[in-house]
């Protein structure tokens, strides 16, 4: 019985050894797969890494290209506004105060930036401005029908001064958000007391506060007479 077992013992040993060296070349080789992948992940990664980078630093030199455009043309149109908000007009030949300045005018259908470098609230405040601007020439061209007093014009003056300045200080603001956005130096007009920016500040915090007083005026006189 003893000579039987022994015969066997070569046997099983080689069995035993070729399944242990079987099972170590199949862990090896799930090694070097497991291996593998993870190299070919971080490849990926790195490369996705590296794409963005890519695609955020040509993001940010288009953006900087369009913000530059638009910040020239929304503070040039700002200073329009500003001229529009302290103007009282001067007398003519027949005597009636006439505008001495120009209408200030925001085109920005010429910017050869592209528009998608900017974020959405931005892009869409930007181009609701030429909008607004006709906006507030239709409203004083009927408010200028409708109160005519000459020869000095004041509630016409009035009017406009506010809604030139209030249409300026939305410029003043995206302009100055654009600047902020890509990293370019505060704006130049606030530099002194009668730079564009304060200059439009002062008269709309004016012009607000007269149209408040004249709106209270008004509802006294109308509850007077009700009563």
């Amino acid at each position: 019985m003893a000579d039987g077992i022994s015969v066997w013992v070569p046997v099983i040993s080689t069995l035993s050894g070729g399944i242990l060296t079987g099972s170590i070349a199949l862990l090896v080789s799930r090694l070097n797969h497991r291996y593998a992948g993870e190299r070919e992940a971080l490849a990926a990664a790195e490369r996705h890494r590296h794409e963005l980078k890519i695609a955020q630093e040509l993001l940010d030199k288009e953006r900087l290209f369009i913000a530059t455009e638009l910040i020239f043309l929304l503070e040039q149109f700002a200073e329009g506004c500003a001229r529009m908000a302290t103007d009282c007009g001067e007398p003519d030949p027949q005597g009636v105060y006439t505008p001495t300045e120009n209408l200030p005018e925001l085109i920005i259908k010429n910017i050869s930036g592209d528009w998608r470098a900017l974020p959405p609230p931005i892009m869409y405040r930007i181009h609701e401005l030429p909008g607004l601007q006709n906006e507030v020439r239709r409203h004083l061209a009927a408010y200028y029908e409708q109160y005519w007093e000459p020869p000095y014009l004041s509630p016409y003056y009035r009017e406009r001064q506010f809604h030139y300045a209030r249409l300026g200080i939305k410029a003043v603001i995206l302009a100055q958000r654009l600047r902020k956005l890509v990293g370019l130096p505060g704006t130049r007009l606030d530099a002194t007391e009668w730079s564009a920016q304060l200059v439009l500040s002062r008269v709309w915090r004016k012009k607000r506060k007269e149209r408040t007083e004249a709106k209270i005026r008004r509802l006294r006189k109308k509850t007077g007479e009700n009563s």
